[in-house]
């Protein structure tokens, strides 16, 4: 359906959002959603940490502090001079998906809540003195948008080019801001519009040989967007309203396929938050199932790297088609890559994200097998893989996963978000990252911002 026949079907969709993103109350919230709302925030608080050390993190935290621009948002261990929510959202966006580690939806949609929703939140929420009910409705509110935006598009932006959270990202920081911010319907609807002129990111360095580190960028860029958007909106500047339905609006300009109905789906009656994502590895979601399934397999079946004699792995044709580069030359390009990422769980232990490192990309034995890996159609859209393994011992070993550890089905619990949060700030200091993280456990009960 298309033209003025999608228009008078979903025509007013953008509008709903936004009110519903204006109006939502922490009153209103069921225990499970301001839980996973809080899990949302800790995880990506601990990605950030964590990513601020890398090298293409300092690259835009340079840049940022470059500017000379000051304010009053902080985070303890990533940024400890005070910035202007928008630079500060740049930064703590890029931060938090630099190491392949934040938080998505199942199904995928192109959406990290994590990195664009709850640190940009977080950012405002200390730039206006939210209480940390307002930080945990802005989070919800800026989940409830994007993750449906992500459903709406049937996340076929990726199969025209597009980094489908480069485009969903800025909508998820503007509802999460505009909410903190105080905006009305109308001025939520322009923010939106806003938003709409402001997303982007090519996916160029899926089928490029370097250059991976541009992958990091779109999350803060789209984060950095969505605040400046409601920002403006909350001045004045219009856009237009209808950005989401209609021609040339979001999901006819950006996707191959979509579907206007799911924007509202649902809306008020049930919470998307509700199919959020915890990732246990440092690398894509695609290689999750497989790499546990890998470890699972070896342990019950006594058997190391070096006895695996081929391997084949059935998967989606996503899979197939945006993360099977077999030779990688640098970092994201291998956490981007399904059979190198399995052939690295093959030789160490990717419960430890050190062992994500650029020697291997020269390791022998992991770039021998990941070139070996056979990848062939299973038929599924999901991150489900089927895996066969034929052992030096001449033993055949087979097995399947639809889901992995972090995924809505099988939650991580609240002992593997603490030691997630842990391990990802272990370079910081041990008491003010307690006392953060007890902070952010309890955020609801909060009157002041972090």
């Amino acid at each position: 359906m298309s033209g003025s026949a999608e228009i008078a079907q979903h025509s007013g969709a953008t509008r709903a959002l936004a009110a519903y993103a204006a109006g939502l109350s922490f009153d209103v919230l069921p225990a499970n959603v301001v839980d996973l709302a809080k899990a949302c925030l800790i995880d990506a608080v601990a990605c950030a940490i964590h990513g601020s050390t890398k090298p293409w993190s300092r690259i835009v935290a340079d840049y940022v502090e470059g500017m000379g621009a000051s304010g009053p948002c902080f985070l303890p261990g990533a940024l400890e001079r005070g910035l202007p929510p928008a630079q500060a959202a740049l930064c703590l966006g890029a931060f938090a998906h630099a190491f392949e580690l934040d938080n998505l939806r199942k199904p995928g949609a192109g959406v990290h809540p994590g990195a664009t929703v709850a640190l940009p939140a977080l950012m405002v929420a200390q730039s206006v003195n939210a209480s940390g009910r307002d930080l945990v409705a802005a989070i919800v509110a800026g989940c409830e948008v994007m993750f449906r935006i992500g459903k709406a598009s049937l996340h076929t932006p990726e199969s025209i080019g597009f980094h489908a959270p480069g485009l969903t990202g800025p909508f998820g920081a503007a509802a999460a801001t505009g909410r903190l911010l105080g905006l009305d319907t109308q001025q939520m609807t322009h923010a939106f519009g806003l938003c709409a002129s402001m997303s982007g990111g090519i996916l160029k360095f899926a089928r490029a040989s370097q250059g991976g580190m541009v992958k990091r960028l779109h999350l803060g860029r789209a984060a950095e967007a969505g605040v400046t958007a409601a920002m403006l909106a909350s001045k004045g500047f219009e856009a237009p309203t209808e950005a989401l339905e209609g021609p040339f609006g979001v999901l006819d300009i950006f996707c191959a396929k979509s579907d206007g109905a799911l924007l509202t789906k649902g809306l008020g009656e049930n919470f998307e938050i509700e199919t959020l994502c915890l990732k246990r590895y440092a690398c894509h979601v695609t290689a999750q199932a497989p790499i546990q399934l890998l470890r699972q397999l070896m342990n019950e079946h006594d058997f190391q790297g070096e006895d695996i004699a081929a391997l084949s792995l059935a998967v989606s044709d996503k899979v197939r088609s945006h993360h099977a580069e077999r030779r990688p030359t640098d970092l994201m390009l291998a956490q981007y890559s399904v059979p190198f990422a399995v052939a690295v769980a093959a030789f160490r232990d990717l419960d430890d994200p050190g062992s994500f490192s650029d020697d291997i990309l020269t390791d022998s034995r992991i770039t021998a097998l990941a070139r070996s890996i056979e990848l062939s159609a299973s038929g599924a859209k999901g991150w489900g893989v089927s895996m066969h393994l034929r052992l030096q011992d001449g033993r055949a070993v087979s097995a399947s996963a639809e889901s992995f550890r972090g995924c809505p089905e099988s939650p991580f619990s609240a002992s593997d978000l603490e030691n997630k949060f842990r391990r990802l700030t272990a370079g910081s200091d041990p008491l003010e990252m307690a006392r953060l993280l007890a902070w952010l456990g309890n955020v609801e009960k909060h009157s002041e911002s972090l």
